[in-house]
């Protein structure tokens, strides 16, 4: 019957273009809505990146700190043991060369050092000098060679 009455098919013609106008509009406006809602969640989410990457950018810097403070150190404490490494063998090989030589004082010589090792293996002298050295608190005068250089009076 719509079909033979041109008002009834004008008014569906027209209640259906309101229909989908009306549609299009709530789909245009949902998708407004959904567009602003992703923008937000998309710009939280930068904001979130930016702050992490700003604290691991201060870790960052701040562990670069430490580390270079320990490099400076290890290279104290290398440069330390160095120069006690290097006096150790010039004594060493003093004393062995002393004991070549007179060969009737080795066993005093060997007597002393036995002395002074039993000396420095004291608790308490252990302590204050490992104190010392963990912290690398050693002074100059400890690294520095303890006698004076010299001309060589008995030339080999």
């Amino acid at each position: 019957m719509s079909g033979k009455n041109p008002f009834w098919n004008y008014d569906y013609n027209a209640a259906q273009r309101n229909r989908e106008i009306v549609d299009s509009y709530q789909q245009a406006n949902e998708a407004r809505l959904d567009s602003q809602q992703a923008q937000f969640e998309a710009s939280m989410a930068n904001d979130r990146v930016s702050r992490i990457q700003m604290q691991l950018n201060n870790t960052i810097n701040s562990h670069k700190k430490v580390v270079a403070d320990y490099e400076q150190r290890l290279e104290g404490f290398k440069h330390n043991l160095y120069k006690i490494a290097i006096q150790r063998n010039v004594f060493k090989t003093t004393l062995d060369r002393l004991q070549e030589q007179w060969p009737e004082r080795k066993e005093d010589i060997l007597d002393e050092i036995q002395r002074q090792r039993d000396r420095c293996n004291m608790p308490e002298y252990r302590e204050t000098w490992w104190n010392a050295v963990s912290h690398n608190n050693i002074g100059d005068s400890v690294l520095e060679f303890p006698y004076s250089k010299r001309e060589l009076k008995n030339k080999p």
